[in-house]
């Protein structure tokens, strides 16, 4: 919360001041009604307007961000903010002195050019350069921008497959059972919990990384898990998560905590690794270092309060690793339960598990069974 500045008086010219990011503004007579409102005003406006006390005629690219992101971190999620500041690097690090308003559809392209040289894929190319879109936009509703800088950079086309350098990702695909069977052994048992829980339920990885008691209803004999923060909250959507037996049964072990607490603990995940790493030693204790020994007290880096979905992946990826499988992701899982629903229940029944609100969303995460075909071309062949 900001420290509010204070009306006070100018004692040499009997007005009402007020003193804001080293700038003085003088505010008419001191005690009047006029010189109160004024005061008001211009604490609102410091207190809403990001780029407050910048001259919007001066603004810098480098001072537009800050500003932008000042916004963002009230507006957006945490995901959507990480991206939002990796969307508007290229625009630091190329054009951080440029007056924004000299930023235009060539500074654009080149921003966009920056992903294409680090090999980003194109379809993340388009992403970025859709959120520096998006970026300008704000700038217009702020009144730093005229509309025409804006409708400018929406007419210059994305990237399209084949016809730029940009490397193309092959779609997601669902993750066999036997894969994620052979990668098991080689997860802490935390996280080997949460990737066969995300399998039953199928939900996103960000949303089971988030999972807290407190979100869990218990009453039924089917849990419901109602999510605050999640993908479509913005849009006033509600995300409800249903759990049968099967997974009440890996949930229940990770409720014995605070009802604000993240039910799967980064720090859990580590002192497991490191238990089954001592349990696997050949070496006498009293012949090599014991365990902790080589470890710094007061590490940099230290296990968070939950994994994100970064940590979670790596996790698997460094499973799969161990195992000597193919790198697979906590998103393809989510792919596998949709591609079973679907095989199994019907495309409706993949969509309310996955909490889609239309039948054409569901259609991207489940594949078409190639059994059904089968069965299809068996019979009417």
């Amino acid at each position: 919360m900001k420290k509010l500045p204070s009306y006070r008086l100018h004692k040499s010219s009997n007005q009402a001041i007020c003193r804001i990011l080293g700038r003085t503004y003088y505010l008419g007579e001191f005690g009047t009604k006029e010189s109160q409102d004024k005061f008001n005003r211009l604490i609102a406006e410091y207190l809403t307007n990001p780029s407050f006390g910048v001259e919007k005629n001066r603004q810098s690219v480098a001072e537009s961000v800050v500003a932008f992101l000042k916004h963002a971190e009230s507006y957006y999620g945490e995901s959507e903010l990480f991206n939002f500041r990796r969307a508007l690097t290229p625009l630091i690090e190329l054009y951080a002195d440029l007056n924004i308003t000299e930023f235009g559809i060539e500074q654009f392209k080149a921003v966009r050019d920056y992903w294409v040289k680090r090999d980003a894929a194109r379809v993340y190319a388009n992403r970025q350069s859709g959120r520096v879109i998006a970026f300008i936009k704000w700038l217009v509703s702020e009144g730093v921008l005229s509309p025409i800088v804006h409708q400018g950079l929406k007419c210059v086309a994305p990237l399209k497959a084949g016809r730029c350098a940009c490397r193309e990702v092959e779609s997601v695909k669902p993750v066999s059972d036997t894969t994620i069977t052979k990668t098991l052994p080689f997860l802490s048992p935390v996280v080997a919990d949460m990737v066969r829980l995300q399998a039953i339920i199928g939900c996103r990885p960000g949303e089971l990384c988030r999972l807290k008691p407190s979100m869990i209803e218990k009453s039924g004999a089917v849990w419901v898990i109602e999510l605050d923060d999640h993908k479509t909250a913005w849009r006033g959507h509600a995300r409800k998560i249903f759990v049968g037996p099967k997974g009440q049964a890996i949930l229940t072990k990770y409720l014995d905590r605070p009802k604000d607490a993240f039910c799967f603990s980064p720090t859990e995940s580590v002192e497991q690794r490191l238990q089954t790493r001592a349990s696997k030693r050949t070496t006498a204790i009293s012949c090599g270092n014991r365990r902790g020994s080589n470890r710094k007290q007061n590490p940099k880096r230290k296990p968070g309060a939950s994994f994100s979905t970064g940590s979670y992946g790596r996790a698997i990826a460094y499973a799969c690793k161990q195992a000597g499988l193919p790198v697979w992701s906590p998103n393809q899982l989510r792919h596998a339960v949709a591609t079973k629903l679907r095989d199994t229940e019907g495309i409706e029944s993949a969509s309310l598990m996955l909490g889609h609100r239309h039948l054409s969303t569901s259609e991207i995460y489940a594949e078409k069974s190639e059994r059904k075909a089968l069965e299809i071309a068996q019979k009417h062949g």
